[in-house]
């Protein structure tokens, strides 16, 4: 008997000479519960490499919204500047202008004309 009162390896075997498998199970089970451990961490391992994978496509929906949103905010910032630039042109006075200076701006008053009806 150990100290504790369990009893040693040799007092186990003895005891379950009889069955013929005893001590053999018996070390089947101690090499057992440690790859049942590595098992359970390799779970473990699995189930928080696919929480990473989920995470990692959140993210990257989540930036592509954003990309998106950035994109359609810059595009309307681009027409109200077009517009503004339009609407400058349009009353613009071409009368002292040079004959070219004065025909590309009647030009973009027409295109203007046009592009409102």
């Amino acid at each position: 008997m150990n100290e504790d009162g369990s009893p040693t390896i040799q007092q186990i075997r003895v005891e379950n000479s009889h069955s013929g498998e005893g001590s053999i199970l018996r070390a089947m089970g101690r090499n057992k519960a440690p790859r049942l451990k590595e098992k359970g961490k390799a779970n473990d391992d699995y189930v928080a490499q696919h929480e990473v994978a989920a995470s990692l496509r959140l993210l990257a929906d989540q930036n592509a919204l954003e990309v998106e949103e950035r994109k359609c905010r810059h595009e309307e910032w681009a027409k109200q500047i077009q517009k503004e630039m339009d609407d400058k042109n349009m009353e613009k006075n071409t009368s002292n202008y040079t004959p070219m200076s004065k025909a590309y701006f009647d030009r973009k008053k027409e295109e203007e004309i046009m592009s409102l009806r």
